[in-house]
């Protein structure tokens, strides 16, 4: 039987937070945090997956799919997306939780483990690239003006009005979500619904701020990163969509792939076929993975409990 899908808002000091929940509130909480320029509606196909005695909640960062924008003409940083999740925990009133996050949402995720200690039981990582750039102190030049002289180079059109926009045909924006993203025709519909609103018969108009395509990352060397992440012990999960290691993407932070490289024995790693959106397009592949992970942690993977 699928898990009931309840749909609300939190508000925050800026506006509004977009939720999807599934399951029973008095479970213990999931909560799961998409990527860039995505929506909740990219964990519908997994949390179906996942077992029942959890109680799931993905929420949508500001200026994504149905939540709020920042207040125009604000730059907004990778450090500007962590206080989000505080919202909602404390809105909840959890005192510990589980993390799922996606590409940048696992960043996001970690910023928010390392400023809020102790809050998060157990961590999923979902292809967690990273947006934190690696950056050797003669390259510092080259990050300031790719991020802070580039927002204010494009002011105008990174904060422009949401119902300025450009429009499109509906159509064509199906296929361009599926040609970028390698996702089905049903799943580009289900994360266009949650960011984009019609304009006219056959068109529509994306709703997402233009400054989600330029959160700003803090610069740390290759190995500050490693020395950051490697020092949370809190219990973690990797899923490594196999067509970003083949690409390269993990180059800069190989420590990723090795359990050995964090030192509290707490971090297990596994490869699945598929690209960065896997979970999405096919969420079977993971779905043992994370289930196991949530009921028994590490050692369920270990020691491959049953389910």
């Amino acid at each position: 039987m699928p898990l009931p899908e309840n749909e609300w808002y939190i508000e925050a000091p800026w506006g509004r937070i977009a939720i999807i929940a599934w399951g029973d509130c008095l479970n213990p909480p999931v909560l799961l945090c998409h990527g860039s320029l995505d929506t909740a509606a990219t964990f519908r196909p997994l949390v179906q997956l996942l077992p029942e005695n959890f109680y799931y909640i993905a929420m949508e960062f500001p200026g994504n799919g149905k939540s709020d924008w920042y207040p125009p003409g604000m730059m907004v940083s990778c450090y500007d997306l962590v206080y989000p999740i505080a919202v909602v925990v404390q809105h909840f009133r959890w005192e510990k939780f589980t993390f799922i996050g996606h590409s940048l949402g696992t960043v996001i995720g970690k910023l928010y483990n390392l400023s809020y200690p102790g809050k998060m039981a157990k961590v999923i990582n979902l292809d967690p690239l990273t947006h934190l750039i690696t950056l050797p102190s003669e390259d510092f030049s080259m990050w300031y003006h790719s991020y802070f002289s580039k927002f204010y180079e494009k002011f105008d059109k990174l904060n422009i009005p949401k119902d300025t926009g450009p429009v499109y045909k509906l159509e064509e924006a199906i296929e361009n979500i599926k040609l970028k993203r390698g996702l089905t025709t049903e799943g580009a519909v289900a994360t266009l619904d949650r960011m984009s609103e019609p304009v006219a018969a056959g068109t529509i108009r994306f709703t997402y701020d233009q400054r989600m395509k330029l959160v700003t990352p803090p610069p740390f060397s290759s190995e500050g990163i490693r020395k950051l992440f490697t020092s949370i012990p809190t219990p973690t999960l990797s899923l490594l969509a196999e067509k970003s290691i083949v690409n390269g993407l993990y180059l800069r932070t190989p420590f990723k792939l090795e359990e050995s490289a964090y030192p509290h024995g707490k971090y297990r790693v596994r490869r699945v076929q598929g690209n960065h959106d896997v979970h999405f397009v096919h969420p079977e592949r993971l779905a043992g993975f994370v289930s196991q992970f949530l009921l028994y942690g590490p050692e369920g993977l270990d020691s491959k409990h049953k389910l």
